[in-house]
């Protein structure tokens, strides 16, 4: 038996009449408040439709995004901050 007080798992419930979407796209935009708008996009011959539309904080944002680098075992690097002061040679 464990002596540290572990907190008992919230039930899930899973809604098992919700469609499954195919998405191609997702578009994101984070608020200083720290809250994320994500918008799953779908391409069509016609047009690009919405399919679901999400906000969340920082926190839940970021679970997401590490079990996607888990799931897809891709795990992407920062990329290096260019300086302003730098610039390209001229020709």
């Amino acid at each position: 038996m464990s002596t540290r007080n572990e907190a008992t798992p919230r039930e899930t419930y899973l809604n098992n009449n919700l469609p499954v979407l195919y998405v191609d796209d997702v578009d994101t935009r984070h608020r200083e408040d720290g809250i994320n708008y994500l918008s799953f996009t779908t391409n069509t011959p016609a047009m690009i439709v919405e399919q679901v539309r999400l906000m969340m904080n920082d926190k839940d944002l970021h679970k997401i995004i590490d079990a996607l680098c888990i799931t897809t075992e891709y795990y992407p690097k920062k990329p290096k901050r260019t300086s302003k002061a730098k610039s390209s040679p001229s020709k």
